[in-house]
């Protein structure tokens, strides 16, 4: 609308300047239109460079975090450094178990900034976005040619993980899969040779207190001790070999 109106502004000064044969007249019909067309054109620019007449919309959506990793015992979330800093970095997840093509973050670091954090609820992605809209619809009439209604200022991604996550590289993770499958049958002997040892710890410690244990209670002891000693080889394991990918 301001466009149209300074069009019309200028004619009307063209047509002051040569058709009020008054000199008094016409400067001061001249001097009001050119004083508004000043005005039009300092709003135009104040809404171009300063936003005038608009403000900033904050809106906040909510997505699930699913682990990119193909293994349901080793979660993941990947990233991939943006530029050579190493300070901007890239996400990828999932939004969907059955997600054939990762997400990602939006790589432009001036407009999206991402961050993770560990919580003991379900993982997701809280996701605030801001950006300029017009105060109401009569700014949005005079300067909406402009096309800058619901300009993007900032995409705030906060990524909310398990503790048992890992936050690993694109190349950590290939190189962590490679590990694991290197070492997948040593891995199986240590595993047996630990769990043995520790199930022996226990049920020789539980005996010394009870030696009239009954045979479903060591059965049950037994099992107890293999998921618990299983459970600590898995994650010393692992936190060796991710230690490993790392370097």
């Amino acid at each position: 609308m301001i466009i149209f109106s300074l069009i019309i502004l200028a004619i009307l000064l063209f047509i002051c300047m040569v058709s009020i044969p008054k000199t008094f007249w016409r400067m001061l019909c001249s001097l009001i239109i050119a004083a508004l067309i000043i005005v039009s054109m300092a709003l135009m620019v104040a809404n171009d460079r300063d936003h005038f007449g608009m403000k900033k919309v904050t809106t906040t959506t909510t997505t699930d975090l699913i682990s990119v990793s193909p293994s349901s015992q080793m979660k993941m979330l990947l990233y991939q450094d943006v530029g050579t800093s190493g300070k901007e970095r890239v996400y990828i997840y999932k939004k969907h178990k059955t997600q054939k093509n990762p997400t990602t973050t939006n790589p432009d670091p001036t407009n999206t900034s991402n961050k993770v954090k560990v919580v003991s609820e379900t993982p997701r992605v809280v996701t605030k976005t801001t950006r300029w809209v017009y105060k109401n619809s009569s700014y949005k009439l005079w300067f909406g040619i402009a096309g800058n209604n619901h300009k993007l200022i900032k995409h705030r991604n906060t990524l909310e993980i398990n503790k048992d996550w890992l936050t690993l590289s694109s190349a950590q993770a290939k190189k962590l899969q490679k590990l694991v499958k290197q070492n997948s049958a040593s891995m199986k002997k240590e595993a047996k040779a630990y769990v043995m040892a520790a199930v022996k710890k226990s049920i020789t410690a539980a005996m010394k207190k009870d030696p009239t244990m009954s045979a479903a209670k060591q059965k049950a002891l037994t099992a107890a001790a293999t998921k618990k000693a299983t459970a600590a080889y898995q994650k010393q394991a692992m936190a060796k070999m991710v230690a490993e990918a790392k370097k």
